[in-house]
């Protein structure tokens, strides 16, 4: 399966930074989100206006009191596309932002406006693997979304179809299940695909306790908006 969104021919490397604590977005998932401070209304307003990209960030953990100034964040981000949205009657806003791209925030660009850009690099995946570990892999990948989603029926029909990407598959999954928050970021900062997959099996075949607010629950049920 090839990404239905791609970054725009023209893409500049500076993204509009939207920094959440401890979610971490990925390529391939879809996040919905619930913007209604000034300041991230102003950015989704020029993303609209612009690209529609928007690149979620993950707060660096201790910094709460920082909230509403610069707050550090990690330097691995996941640029995304705004897929769909609606103002609400308080003049908020809800929309879906669909994962594009993984990347890795060089330096952030001095203040504008009231919401934070950074110059980014974008980190592409990396897959030498042969098809054949490929599919092994794909195949073990898919066990693990049978036993975490068993109601996810269309999901599961895709992906036995074979028109789901192993890069795809992996992201879902990394996205989508209760791992800890040091862990996704760890998922999201790898570039080699057959490592990712490794170490995502990993993850859950060793449960951990972990977030469990981020992604979907046991029966496939979809993840509530977002709050900025």
């Amino acid at each position: 399966m090839s990404s239905p969104q791609q970054l725009p021919p023209d893409f500049n490397n500076i993204v509009r930074l939207f920094p959440l604590g401890e979610l971490v977005a990925f390529p391939w998932n879809v996040l919905p989100l619930h913007i209604f401070e000034s300041r991230y209304r102003e950015m989704f307003e020029d993303a609209i206006d612009g690209d529609q990209l928007i690149a979620m960030a993950t707060l660096v953990p201790g910094h709460g009191e920082d909230y509403f100034t610069r707050p550090p964040v990690h330097s691995h981000v996941c640029i995304g596309r705004i897929m769909g949205h609606e103002t609400t009657a308080k003049g908020t806003y809800e929309f879906l932002l669909m994962g594009v791209a993984r990347a890795r925030i060089e330096q952030e660009v001095e203040p504008v406006r009231s919401f934070r850009e950074a110059h980014v690099t974008v980190v592409d995946d990396i897959c030498d693997a042969t098809p054949d570990a490929q599919e092994h892999m794909l195949s073990e990948l898919t066990t693990v979304l049978k036993e975490r989603f068993p109601t996810a029926g269309p999901l599961l029909d895709v992906v036995e179809s074979g028109d789901f990407s192993l890069p795809a598959l992996t992201d879902f999954l990394a996205f989508q299940l209760p791992l800890a928050t040091g862990d996704k970021l760890e998922l999201l900062e790898q570039p080699d695909v057959m490592r990712r997959s490794r170490r995502l099996l990993q993850h859950c075949q060793r449960p951990e306790p972990g977030d469990q607010q981020q992604g979907y629950g046991r029966h496939g049920s979809a993840p509530d908006f977002s709050n900025n």
